[in-house]
């Protein structure tokens, strides 16, 4: 019995020594808004969050469909932080974030925990897609 305990205590302590965001699941798939600067170049969007406790895995992807040039550069947030770039082609880009033990860029960080998210022109003039909840 004494070793069934000490092994209960043991677990519990190295579950409270990792983060939080390490021993929380979550996932999410989020739908993006187009802006009208987004309507103008038929702009949509999917993000998805995604945290696994066994793994120790975060996850965060951003999935970007426009009508703009090949080449054309964009920039997505998540949180007020820019979490990456992401370069059109074929109509297309993508960003993946993905880490074991939260290694992500600030903003995303943990996953679980992300607000708003939106994705801008390189300049940061024009929002295309926002999270519907911004």
């Amino acid at each position: 019995m004494r070793a069934i305990v000490m092994s209960l205590v043991a677990l519990s302590l190295v579950m409270l020594a990792l983060p939080y965001a390490a021993t929380a699941d979550c996932g999410d798939r989020i739908v993006l808004s187009s802006t009208a600067d987004g309507d103008a170049v038929a702009a949509s969007g999917i993000a998805y969050v995604g945290s696994d406790e066994a793994s120790m895995t975060q996850t965060f992807s951003v999935r970007v469909i426009a009508a703009v040039s090949d080449g054309t550069e964009l920039l997505v947030f998540a949180n007020g932080l820019q979490a990456g770039t992401v370069t059109i082609v074929g109509g297309m880009a993508t960003l993946d974030l993905s880490a074991a033990n939260g290694a992500l860029p600030a903003g995303v960080d943990p996953v679980c925990q992300i607000g708003p998210i939106w994705v801008t022109d390189a300049g940061q003039t024009t929002t295309l897609l926002m999270d519907s909840n911004f």
